[in-house]
């Protein structure tokens, strides 16, 4: 008979099992540690093979030393995202979070051949279900596999506009990042994304290239935590592409679709929702906002939710009947879609806008890209891709040049976007701003009329309250408890144009455009006379 290596059977039945695990807890040799032949008839000639956990060592020895085991097959990471369990990758790319013992049970049946063994006994081939599920909690385990705060398909631009390469990225804590997609190609020239902006009815140059910049601001959305803009896509009448420009907009990100409705609540859940559903989402869109949507008679497009969600880096969603509180990074875009665009001047001041405005049928418009939304993007989106990453690594390599010149409240927002504009040559980016603030906004709208009717003139209260009356402007600027007396109309004439002071606005009449800056208030107006209030649109510039 061979000779073999046994344990005395008085050792084997005492308190403590000595092994070769007990000076080398990383050892996971196939060799038998325990031979068990005298005492399970079935292992006489086969000894059992693989991992032993050890009763008598304590759980946190065998913990680690099983995680050790789990860890060198690389498909388990740590799930930092949730705090405890493990992050599954499976054969076909997609993750799943392994939280309970009854789902890390098959995965040690599928990866380790193992016995548990107490007092020199084999009694089971897996750990009790306590302590399934107990290691899913436990550092001892926990530690031994390398951590993940995300896992995504979709790729995007980390910190400092370091692009996702396949598999593991690892930024530092917070930002260790399992990508499970594939990188997307770079090409060298725009002609795709020109070709599609000049089949688009855009009512400017500049309205053209803010499509451009919204793209390059999916792709770089984790930069500027809430400090991107929310992009207001409009138009002079329906079905003149709005969603289209929103699919060119979102690219191959997925997008959350949100009903606009008057209170907050219902919007937060199915942002909520969604986002549970689905974590890779990176557009949440507003589509077909509708004034009556808010309801009763309102007069713009407002709501808390909206104007705070763009503006705050970590958002909480806490809706009832939407699930337990999430809490998120601001990572994504907002879009909102209208015909009637009058937003209210919080937004307005954060908006990117996009303007379209058909001229003739839309439905008989030629187009030499096919039908936009249907064929061009479909057949091209993988393509118009590349050309936008293509269009972030010129600027990179031509050293990052940042667009000093531009002028937004996200200003480091407009600057890196504006300096990838230019590094490739689209011009007209924010040039629309003033204007689009003066069109979309009712008040500013108002005010402007007044500029455009009374350039340069120094006028008392009570006269550009008179001016608003004869203009149609009185439902717009004043409220309905001073709109009937001329006292009331002078006094809510006073308070709004004094808010406005050294604004610019964006005016035109039938024969000419201006840019005024609204100045004035209490002073001395003429040498000798005592000061009085007035206020006064100075012309910064004019053109026919």
């Amino acid at each position: 008979m061979a000779r073999r290596q046994l344990i005395p059977v008085a050792q084997a039945h005492s308190s403590r099992v000595h092994s070769a695990h007990d000076e080398d807890t990383s050892h996971d040799s196939t060799e038998p540690l325990v031979d068990v032949s005298s005492v399970i008839p079935f292992a006489r000639e086969e000894k059992p093979q693989g991992f032993i956990w050890c009763v008598d060592h304590g759980a946190r020895k065998n913990y680690t030393r099983l995680g050790q085991r789990l860890a060198a097959v690389g498909d388990l990471h740590r799930d930092e995202a949730t705090g405890h369990g493990l992050v599954l990758v499976r054969p076909d790319g997609t993750a799943s979070h392994i939280g309970k013992g009854s789902q890390l049970a098959p995965l040690i049946v599928d990866r380790v051949s193992m016995r548990v063994v107490k007092e020199g006994k084999i009694v089971s081939e897996l750990p009790t279900a306590a302590h399934l599920n107990a290691m899913l909690h436990a550092k001892a385990i926990l530690d031994q596999f390398r951590p993940v705060d995300e896992v995504t398909r979709t790729f995007f631009y980390a910190e400092g506009f370091v692009p996702l390469q396949p598999g593991y990225n690892d930024f530092g804590p917070g930002n260790r990042i399992l990508f499970l997609g594939e990188a997307p190609s770079l090409a060298r020239s725009t002609d795709t994304i020109r070709r599609f902006l000049r089949a688009m009815p855009f009512a400017s140059e500049a309205d053209a290239t803010n499509t451009v910049a919204a793209a390059l601001t999916v792709l770089l959305r984790r930069q500027w935590l809430g400090e991107k803009p929310l992009v207001l896509i409009t138009s002079t009448r329906s079905h003149s592409g709005k969603g289209t420009v929103t699919e060119f907009i979102r690219g191959v990100v997925p997008k959350a679709d949100i009903l606009y409705e008057a209170q907050d609540w219902p919007m937060q859940e199915q942002l909520q929702k969604q986002i549970r559903l689905d974590p890779d989402i990176g557009l949440v869109v507003f589509d077909n906002v509708r004034l009556d949507s808010a309801g009763g008679r309102a007069t713009v497009i407002r709501s808390a939710f909206l104007e705070s969600f763009v503006t705050n880096a970590e958002v909480t969603l806490a809706s009832p009947g939407a699930g337990e509180p999430l809490r998120v990074e601001n990572k994504y875009v907002v879009t909102v879609n209208t015909n009637d665009g009058a937003m209210s001047p919080d937004c307005m001041n954060r908006s990117l806008s996009i303007h379209l405005a058909p001229v003739g049928d839309v439905q008989d418009r030629p187009s030499d890209i096919g039908n936009p939304k249907l064929e061009f993007l479909p057949q091209n989106r993988e393509r118009i891709e590349a050309e936008l990453n293509g269009m972030i690594q010129r600027w990179i390599e031509a050293g990052s040049p940042l667009d000093q010149g531009v002028k937004y409240p996200m200003i480091g927002w407009a600057r890196t976007v504006g300096g990838i504009l230019k590094a490739n040559g689209f011009e007209g980016f924010l040039a629309n701003y003033g204007s689009r603030k003066s069109h979309d906004d009712p008040i500013r709208e108002a005010i402007s009329i007044l500029g455009a009717a009374k350039p340069g003139k120094a006028l008392r209260p009570m006269a550009w309250a008179n001016l608003a009356v004869e203009h149609g402007l009185a439902k717009i600027l004043f409220p309905a408890n001073e709109r009937d007396t001329p006292k009331g109309r002078e006094r809510a004439i006073g308070r709004i144009l004094t808010k406005n002071l050294e604004v610019v606005f964006e005016a035109q009449t039938d024969r000419k455009k201006y840019r005024l800056k609204l100045e004035g208030g209490f002073r001395r107006w003429d040498a000798g006379k005592n000061p009085h209030t007035r206020y006064r649109f100075l012309v910064l510039s004019g053109e026919d």
